[in-house]
């Protein structure tokens, strides 16, 4: 038979810490409790209660969070179990402890230390909510802290910035270099952040190679762009490139995701402008999105309709003037919209990949007219057909052209296939493969906007050029005095023409213009003064003998 000893010696035994309290009355009501037994694990690992004791007055040695005469009355009084956790300043730990009934007569309480569970617990919350690569706060706290700091940012009356920031270039290094070369980039990227953290400013990995800075409490708008400045330039001595926009509360708007929205749109316009720097958003931005985004709806039904036209812009060999030959330029005239520029839909044709389609129906198109004019008018001269960056890459671009090639007979010695330096920004290798096996087609290449880009020499050594187009930027301006724009196309023209290259100058729109690119030796020119772009009729009327039907300035 089990005797009281026997009982007594199990409970010692136990690794849980425990208190028995019986209550005291007055007056027939409970007014306390008497602590008569805690065993070793509690006076060993808890704190030391003398048998005796009222528990009104130990209550303060376990935790002043509960009212411990209140919980064990209500234990009598119910006879119901009572589970509480809290945490123990003496013990530096966290304790779940239960207090029941016994005999209807004994309160009986039982502490479980669940520090590990806690730890582990905080440990789980905080992992949903920090970037485990670069150990910043992850997009879901930054929605949690955002529209919590812009509330502050109403109450004080003072402005609130959101800087978002994106790694250029990233997607190029991992595809050369693998993905641990671009982890480390973020890692690094993450380490440059956050030495700006802690003077007002939250900083967030949105997700990818996108990060958001958060800037509480300025004053004023300016204080905004010093700040993306400064890591802008952070950046540069570590030579990692950057793009990044802001949008400002309540300046721009009061809404949080049209924050973060308007900060995104500014920081894509910033790649737009030649990436690695910051711009500002602006409401003209909003309506150019909007714009975007309208492109992008009407262009699939639009060019079923045969809104699209291709014209063709003349050039002329400027010693002789002699037709050197056309480049085929896209037009989109939609009902509705009116003309539209492609300076404005190629863009938005791009991201939609819908460029792929026109670029499809271009070349066609184009090759088309080429050994039609061959045939009928008996015409020599050179068809240059444009291929966007994103046409350019992709995967099908070469049968698209191969197939092209085939379908309309066109000899490739008499097309040019135009690039921009754009082509080469992404993937540099496999551009350079891809122009190499278009020239081994048998096609020209040409490269486009010429002297805009800030390594333009390094791609003369790359592509496998056969003519280059000096931008009109150096045209529009090389009648100036101070003579820079004359001194920079003379040197272009001398060093191209020594490599064998064919140069072509655009923008030419007056006679002194062409004056001075005679003198200094360009071979060919394109602009307004010698024709404009023109439909495939009035073309094939000047093939015809018309010289009068170009459409061209005349002075």
């Amino acid at each position: 038979m089990i005797t009281e000893d026997i009982f007594k010696n199990i409970i010692e035994t136990i690794k849980i810490p425990l208190i028995v309290a019986k209550p005291l009355f007055d007056n027939d009501k409970i007014c306390d409790f008497e602590i008569v037994y805690t065993n070793p694990e509690f006076n060993q690992n808890v704190c030391e209660i003398k048998d005796g004791s009222l528990i009104s007055k130990s209550g303060d040695i376990l935790t002043r969070q509960f009212d411990w005469v209140s919980m064990a009355r209500q234990t009598v009084e119910t006879g119901e179990m009572i589970s509480e956790t809290f945490y123990s300043d003496r013990r530096g730990v966290w304790f779940s402890f239960e207090m029941s009934l016994v005999n209807n007569e004994y309160v009986v309480v039982t502490l479980t230390d669940i520090s590990a569970k806690i730890r582990y617990t905080e440990q789980l919350k905080l992992s949903l909510v920090t970037d485990t690569l670069t150990a910043l706060p992850n997009r879901i706290q930054f929605y949690k802290d955002f529209k919590k700091y812009i509330s502050k940012a109403e109450e004080s009356n003072k402005k609130l910035g959101l800087l978002f920031f994106d790694v250029d270039n990233l997607k190029s290094l991992n595809d050369s270099e693998g993905q641990q070369a671009g982890d480390m980039i973020l890692i690094k990227a993450a380490r440059i952040f956050k030495s700006f953290s802690g003077r007002n400013l939250e900083i967030y990995r949105f997700g990818g190679d996108e990060f958001i800075v958060i800037a509480k409490s300025e004053e004023n708008s300016d204080s905004f762009l010093t700040i993306a400045d400064a890591i802008l330039e952070s950046f540069s001595t570590e030579n990692i490139n950057v793009s990044g926009g802001i949008s400002i509360y309540p300046d721009n708007t009061t809404e949080s995701e049209d924050l973060i929205k308007f900060a995104d749109l500014a920081m894509h316009d910033a790649k737009k402008a030649g990436k690695n720097r910051v711009m500002m958003f602006t409401p003209e931005m909003q309506k150019k999105f909007l714009r975007g985004v309208m492109y992008k709806s009407k262009m699939p039904g639009s060019f079923e309709k045969g809104d699209f036209k291709l014209f063709f812009q003349p050039q002329f060999n400027i010693s002789t003037n002699t037709l050197r030959g056309f480049e085929a330029l896209l037009r989109w005239d939609e009902p509705e919209l009116g003309s539209i520029s492609p300076e404005d839909f190629i863009p938005m044709a791009e991201e939609s990949g819908f460029i792929n389609v026109l670029g499809e129906w271009v070349l066609n198109k184009a090759f088309v007219c080429q050994r039609e004019w061959e045939e009928k008018f008996d015409y020599h001269g050179t068809m240059s057909v444009n291929a966007s960056p994103v046409q350019l890459m992709n995967e099908d671009f070469l049968t698209v052209l191969e197939k092209a090639l085939k379908e309309s007979g066109v000899n490739p010695a008499h097309v040019e296939i135009e690039v921009t330096e754009g082509v080469l920004i992404n993937d540099t290798e496999k551009a350079v493969a891809i122009l190499d096996k278009v020239k081994a087609m048998g096609f020209g290449i040409s490269l486009d906007d010429f002297g805009t880009g800030y390594s333009s020499l390094r791609y003369l050594q790359l592509l496998p050029l056969t003519t280059l187009k000096i931008d009109k930027s150096f045209i529009q301006s090389i009648t100036e005095k101070n003579g820079v724009s004359e001194n920079i196309t003379n040197s272009i023209i001398s060093m191209v023409t020594k490599m064998g290259l064919d140069t072509i100058a655009e923008g030419v729109e007056k006679v002194d213009q062409l004056l001075i690119l005679r003198e200094l030796n360009c071979k060919t020119v394109q602009g307004f003064l010698r024709g404009k772009p023109m439909s495939q009729e009035v073309i094939e009327e000047y093939l015809g003998g018309n010289k009068d039907a170009l459409d061209r300035i005349r002075e």
